[in-house]
C-alpha cells in the first residue's frame, strides 16, 4: 500500500469517526432535552398544588384544586409515556448510525435523520427556553 493511498484511507476513517462523535452528541443532547422536559411535566402534574399555588378558576381542570391536579396528572402520564417511545427510537438511530460509521451496511438514511433531529431539537430547545 502506498503511503498517499493509507493517508487517504486513514484521513476517511478519521472523518468518519469525527462524524459520528458528533452525531451522537447531537442524538445524546437530544435524549436529555426528552428527559428533562418529561421530567418537568412528571414533577408538574405529581406536585402541581406545590408548584402553582394560586387562583385554581382559570387553571386547566378548575375551578377546584382536586379537577386542576388531576388534570396536569392526567396531561404528565402520555408526555413520559410518548418520552420513554422518543428515547427508544433515539437509541435505535444511535446503534442504526454507529453500525453504518463502523464500515457495516447500515440503512442510508440513519445520519441525515439524526442530523435533522439534532436540527429540531435545537429549535424544540430555544422554544422551551423562551417559554420559561
Amino acid at each position: 500500500m502506498s503511503a498517499a493511498r493509507f493517508m487517504r484511507s486513514a484521513s476517511r476513517g478519521r472523518f468518519a469517526e469525527a462524524s459520528a462523535a458528533l452525531v451522537g452528541a447531537g442524538l445524546g443532547l437530544v435524549a436529555w432535552l426528552v428527559i428533562v422536559i418529561s421530567a418537568q411535566a412528571a414533577v408538574n402534574g405529581a406536585l402541581y398544588p406545590l408548584l402553582d399555588a394560586h387562583d385554581y378558576r382559570n387553571s386547566w381542570g378548575g375551578p377546584t384544586l382536586a379537577g386542576a391536579w388531576a388534570t396536569h396528572a392526567a396531561l404528565a402520564v402520555p408526555i413520559v409515556v410518548a418520552a420513554i417511545w422518543v428515547l427508544r427510537g433515539l437509541v435505535a438511530l444511535g446503534s442504526h448510525d454507529q453500525e453504518s460509521s463502523a464500515g457495516s451496511r447500515s440503512q442510508w438514511w440513519s445520519r441525515p435523520l439524526a442530523l435533522l433531529l439534532a436540527a429540531a431539537g435545537a429549535v424544540l430547545f430555544v422554544g422551551w427556553i423562551n417559554q420559561l
